[in-house]
């Protein structure tokens, strides 16, 4: 499970072919929120304060185990839109 897509889709690259990869805009719910001090080594930089996990909206419940989702970097420069929609 990933928000990130390619397009092409992986299965058609080749080595040496050229994609776009990114996060479609994607309804998710927001399943655990890490902050970090100092902040985190997660293996880029700079590294991480905040960090939200997420999964999309529809995820079933039953089908979330303790490593799923994935990570939104708050602090990160890419460009990124949180709207809250409902709160449960």
């Amino acid at each position: 499970m990933s928000l990130f897509k390619t397009d092409p889709e992986p299965w058609n690259l080749h080595v040496g072919d050229s994609c776009l990869v990114g996060i479609p805009e994607t309804l998710v719910r927001i399943i655990d929120i890490g902050r970090y001090d100092p902040p985190q080594d997660v293996g880029w930089l700079p590294r991480p304060h905040t960090m939200l996990v997420v999964v999309p909206a529809d995820y079933a419940e039953e089908d979330l185990y303790p490593d799923a989702g994935d990570t939104i970097d708050l602090d990160s420069a890419a460009p990124l839109t949180i709207e809250l929609v409902s709160r449960s």
